[in-house]
């Protein structure tokens, strides 16, 4: 599934006419939006699409809705904008222009219990909003781990769990990861370098095997982790994670939101060197 190769913020998406296949009604609507989208993004028979209530928005000339894509409970959801002719589809978010967008968006997210690491008084902070199974994600690994090494002392990094539905155990490392953290905080980091590490060597059938073998290298309290992670006890904090990356406007993985500035994908270093050196002015 390419939804996740959406547009950064807001894409417009050009839908024939409404009127040129009779569609007059909310369902038929909705069902020329989830056709189209399962075309454009290539998105798998097996994931489902729901499309949400229309209803009238803030901005002249556009109506409403969200996008619920699904494999069983595991959901991404995205907010949508329809003409009121039924002829464009808009992916993303509404900015207010009034408003200033970098604090905006920073005041949507919580830095404290999640992950850090890095300098704590540092004066830039990059969230990363990441999938362990996500191959864009895995490329960034990368480039995260030079920029810690290149900016000690001044930059910190703060993981956020956004697994995505359409990879198999995307959630199960999430929530395997998030259980590490809860006994030992370093022990974490450990766990978020052998993923994307190790991210080619791990399967659907493996994972599991996988994390409690971290579990036993660092050390933890094996019974607590396997309840941990068999009960899926820290699967709150994944959702909670997920929830505040919908707040933020995430819709694709890898997404790092610097001091409130949005940089998507696996964008290379210099990107990232160019807003760190801004910042740090």
């Amino acid at each position: 599934m390419k939804l996740k190769r959406a547009a950064i913020a807001i894409a417009v998406l050009l839908l024939s006419s409404a009127a040129a296949f009779g569609m007059t009604n909310q369902a038929g609507l909705k069902e020329k939006i989830a056709t189209y989208m399962r075309k454009a993004f290539n998105i798998p028979a097996n994931v489902k699409i729901d499309i949400g209530a229309i209803t009238p928005s803030a901005v002249p000339g556009l109506d409403k809705s969200v996008v619920n894509v699904s494999i069983g409970e595991r959901k991404q959801t995205q907010d949508i904008f329809i003409s009121h002719n039924g002829k464009y589809l808009i992916l993303g978010k509404v900015f207010n222009l009034n408003e200033d967008p970098l604090k905006e968006t920073w005041s949507k997210i919580t830095l404290q219990g999640s992950p850090v690491r890095g300098a704590e008084g540092a004066k830039v902070t990059i969230v990363e909003f990441t999938d362990f199974e996500c191959p864009f994600c895995g490329r960034a690994y990368s480039t995260v781990e030079d920029l810690l090494l290149k900016y000690a002392g001044k930059i910190k990094l703060v993981y956020k769990s956004f697994p995505l539905p359409m990879h198999p155990w995307a959630m199960k490392a999430a929530i395997g990861a998030d259980c590490a953290y809860e006994q030992n905080h370093t022990a974490f980091w450990y766990f978020y370098d052998h993923l994307f590490q190790e991210q080619g060597s791990i399967t659907p059938e493996n994972v599991g095997d996988k994390l409690k073998g971290y579990a036993k290298d660092t050390k933890l309290n094996m019974a607590r982790f396997d309840t941990c992670l068999d009960k899926e006890q820290t699967k709150p904090m994944v959702e909670r994670d997920i929830k505040e990356g919908n707040n933020v406007g995430v819709n694709a993985t890898p997404t790092f939101v610097i001091n409130g500035r949005i940089l998507q994908g696996a964008q290379p270093e210099e990107a990232f060197i160019q807003t760190i050196n801004e910042i740090l002015k």
